[in-house]
């Protein structure tokens, strides 16, 4: 490797766990642990109606099968 990485990850049980996917090249490499503050991960459940307008599932459905029939995917 030429360049320096930084890698975000875990260190758990004496194991580190990348965040993201490694660099697919290989060669010799330093971990440096520098801990940081747990930064906060939403949950996709967060968003559960907070839509500026909430569809029903109908509305929903029929808006599925207008865009497929403007893809011609039917």
């Amino acid at each position: 490797m030429e360049q320096t990485l930084t890698v975000r990850g875990r260190y758990v049980g004496r194991t580190f766990i990348p965040d993201d996917p490694l660099p697919d090249e290989e060669g010799m490499a330093e971990l440096v642990i520098t801990p940081t503050r747990p930064q906060a991960r939403g949950s996709v459940a967060d968003a559960f109606g907070s839509a500026a307008v909430l569809r029903s599932g109908d509305d929903i459905l029929a808006r599925v099968r207008a865009d497929r029939d403007e893809w011609g995917d039917r």
